[in-house]
């Protein structure tokens, strides 16, 4: 931070959201100017601040969820004005005197101490378990006993949060050590048989209703589930819990059968539980739940995985650290075992995501060719962009 306030420290790392594979390429080569050295563009979370373009369909669960993961600054680019926390509107299209005067204020935010600091927060908890400030109290007297009051409150509020992360967590990405991972010799627990999946059976269904009609799954312990894709509908009287066991074990242990039936979502009436009624939630749930933390036999660990559309994080199940992996795979197309290390989180976190993310065919996995080719295209995009752009400026001189 001092170095910040005494002006040692002038270029701020930065990460970008949001933008297409185009308008990525212009932006970054609008940023990596030499003559203006604004920032650094990074994309493995070490970021200070985030550049996010908000003109898209889903702005709005974009926003979320890089709030859910990131408390510092950020640049918004947008057609329309935005009014949103601890941000900074730049007007579209960009203009360089606009950008650079909410990069300097982002950057005066960076230098200033958060208001969401707690004194005597415990040392052991988390960025993602840390309790939320209490309002202020007046001086006086009492002060000091209203703060000794809070201090085991916060820790309790904070552990139990803390649990709960843990336990959430497990349920959608496993228990699998990073050891198990790394190990040759435990490399066959890292796949799980995706043709014996439930998660198979309901891609299947939805594949049948996709123009209509309703599936009903049959040998669920006798609890029915019936699923439409064309309406977008899915019934069962099962909870959330009991629906997540089966999805631990093969659907021909008992057999489990899909049948066509004539039923209409207006004749069977919603799911029992509030949790199992959107379609897209369940199929995203079912992905995680069979995966926990391994990937389908047949995927490879070393391919490198290119994000080919975001998710919409906001509205499923959260898989910690996701919006941080599917940013890096967007900006640069990594394997999934480096997609870990170069972030830093459990691996487990990284091949759950990766499945869920597969299952709306969000994601693909690129050969050595591929991968060069990419590269390829993305060089010779910049090199038409820069050459555009100095024409521009010749034509606009007289040249």
């Amino acid at each position: 931070m001092l170095n910040r306030l005494f002006g040692k420290k002038t270029t701020p790392k930065v990460c970008l959201m949001g933008m297409n594979e185009r308008a990525l390429n212009v932006f970054t080569m609008f940023l990596n100017d030499p003559s203006k050295n604004w920032c650094e563009i990074v994309s493995d979370g070490s970021h200070e601040i985030v550049i996010v373009d908000l003109d898209s369909m889903d702005s709005s669960r974009l926003w979320m969820d890089l709030r859910r993961d990131f408390e510092g600054p950020v640049i918004v680019l947008s057609v329309s004005k935005r009014e949103l926390a601890n941000a900074y509107w730049v007007e579209k299209p960009v203009k360089p005197e606009q950008f650079k005067h909410a990069l300097e204020q982002a950057k005066l935010a960076l230098a200033k101490p958060s208001a969401k600091v707690l004194p005597q927060q415990p040392a052991q908890a988390t960025p993602l378990s840390k309790p939320k400030a209490t309002p202020a109290i007046p001086s006086g007297s009492t002060s000091g006993l209203a703060s000794e009051a809070a201090a085991p409150l916060a820790s309790a509020a904070a552990t139990v949060m803390s649990e709960n992360l843990d336990e959430r967590s497990q349920n959608c990405c496993g228990d699998l050590a990073d050891e198990v991972y790394l190990d040759l010799s435990q490399r066959e627990r890292l796949f799980y048989d995706y043709e014996q999946s439930l998660l198979s059976l309901l891609l299947e269904a939805m594949r049948m209703t996709a123009k209509g009609g309703m599936v009903s799954f049959v040998g669920l312990a006798g609890r029915p589930l019936y699923v439409s894709a064309a309406e977008g509908f899915v019934s069962t009287t099962m909870p959330e819990a009991f629906f997540r066991s089966l999805c631990v074990r093969s659907v021909t242990s008992p057999a489990i059968t899909l049948v066509l039936v004539d039923k209409t979502s207006a004749d069977i009436g919603p799911s029992a539980d509030r949790r199992l009624q959107r379609l897209d939630n369940l199929v995203w749930k079912v992905a995680l739940w069979s995966s926990r933390g391994r990937v389908s036999r047949g995927v490879s660990l070393d391919a490198p995985v290119r994000l080919r559309a975001w998710p919409n994080i906001p509205r499923l199940m959260s898989v910690p650290h996701s919006l941080r992996i599917v940013a890096l795979w967007a900006s640069q197309p990594t394997s999934l075992l480096e997609t870990a290390g170069k972030l830093g989180v459990p691996h487990r976190y990284v091949f759950s995501l990766y499945c869920a993310c597969n299952a709306f065919g969000l994601v693909e996995q690129l050969d050595a060719t591929a991968l060069a080719k990419s590269k390829h295209t993305v060089a010779r995009a910049m090199t038409q962009e820069k050459r555009s752009l100095f024409g521009s400026l010749l034509k606009k001189l007289g040249f």
